[in-house]
């Protein structure tokens, strides 16, 4: 003997029903859900934008610090140049306005150097010179 089974046919609803009740409660939990998400992201910004401002300024104290030791380095290399630099220049113009002088007076790009007047010549008192005469 075989045993036959009856199979219990389950009839499953492929409708939801939406009843007023059910909109109010779905309302609800998604404005509960969004607060939530909403209070997260703006406690997540405060801390972002303080943890964000922390890290520029120290950003920008290490920035600052290398330029200064930069800048020093800079100028300990660029002063004996500099020094050298202006010693050339100056010996530079000078040698030219020496010989260039009488060509730009010729040409009227400079004044004829005036020359100095002569000194006259003092006359000082000098104590007289002593005679020595031989005595008889």
């Amino acid at each position: 003997m075989t045993r036959t089974r009856t199979t219990r046919r389950t009839v499953r609803k492929t409708k939801t029903e939406l009843t007023p009740r059910a909109v109010l409660l779905a309302g609800i939990g998604a404005a509960s859900l969004c607060r939530k998400q909403a209070l997260k992201s703006v406690d997540g910004l405060a801390t972002g934008a303080d943890t964000l401002r922390n890290r520029a300024q120290t950003a920008a104290r290490e920035a600052g610090s290398t330029v200064a030791k930069l800048r020093k380095q800079a100028k300990a290399k660029l002063a004996p140049v500099q020094k050298q630099a202006t010693q050339f220049a100056q010996l530079a113009q000078a040698e030219f306005e020496a010989r260039f002088a009488p060509v730009l007076v010729k040409l009227g790009a400079k004044a004829p150097a005036k020359k100095r007047p002569a000194r006259a010549a003092k006359r000082t008192a000098r104590p007289a010179a002593k005679r020595s005469r031989k005595r008889a």
